[in-house]
């Protein structure tokens, strides 16, 4: 799947909504990382249990959903408040828009069915910056 039609699904899903596209852009900067990034994530799925949630989006097949206290438990409360914080929402409300939202951008920036090295992860996340300011405008 292009970069486009990607960026394209995870826009349609926060449309009219700036604080939740705030929330994607925050997102996509923690996961393209030196610190870790979507590596970190993975290993905390796994450690808590939910690495079978997250090797289906980062695979080819269809994306197994995650509830909001999946998400709280595997990125902890500290970087869901300070993701929330930086959109200007609240945890609560992080929690919910990233159910929807982090499937599909470990999707994205997986586009092989596992996860490349930092230098590509920090591409693949500009190009879905840039693809993603460049839709928000059209609109």
């Amino acid at each position: 799947m292009s970069i486009l039609t990607e960026v394209s699904k995870i826009f349609e899903s926060t449309t009219s909504d700036g604080q939740h596209q705030s929330l994607v852009a925050e997102a996509v900067t923690m996961l393209t990382s030196r610190e870790g990034g979507l590596n970190a994530l993975k290993q905390n799925f796994e450690q808590n249990g939910l690495g079978h949630i997250i090797s289906s989006w980062i695979g080819n097949g269809e994306n197994a959903g995650i509830s909001p206290a999946q998400i709280e438990s595997v990125l902890g409360s500290d970087c869901v408040a300070n993701l929330a914080r930086k959109a200007g929402i609240s945890p609560e409300t992080a929690t919910q828009y990233l159910t929807k939202s982090l499937p599909q951008l470990v999707d994205a920036l997986t586009p092989n069915g596992q996860v490349g090295k930092t230098n590509d992860l920090l591409s693949r996340g500009k190009e879905i910056l840039a693809a993603f300011a460049s839709k928000k405008e059209s609109v």
